[in-house]
């Protein structure tokens, strides 16, 4: 268990994949718009996109061409929300 712990929180050691996650959080998101929205390379957010997805993190669906992701469950939410609770007490 403490190696799956391990790299589950790796997922949250990248920049791009946690944008990527506190966007996704607010509202799914095709890639064309997390491009937009990050301003990284569509190569480099579908390559984080894939990650996050193989570790079973977000899901996705298609409606007609495009392909949209979202979060799987609200344990990610609250995870970036204690995190970001944590870091702002000790400010």
């Amino acid at each position: 268990m403490d190696e799956q712990l391990s790299e589950f929180f790796k997922l949250f050691s990248n920049v791009l994949r946690l944008k990527i996650l506190q966007i996704l959080d607010q509202h799914e998101q095709n890639v064309s718009d997390l491009v937009t929205l990050t301003g990284y390379s569509q190569s480099n957010i579908s390559q984080q996109l894939k990650m996050l997805k193989q570790a079973d993190i977000i899901s996705s669906h298609r409606h007609g061409k495009q392909i949209f992701y979202v979060l799987k469950d609200n344990h990610i939410h609250e995870i970036i929300a204690l995190a970001s609770n944590h870091l702002e007490e000790k400010l």
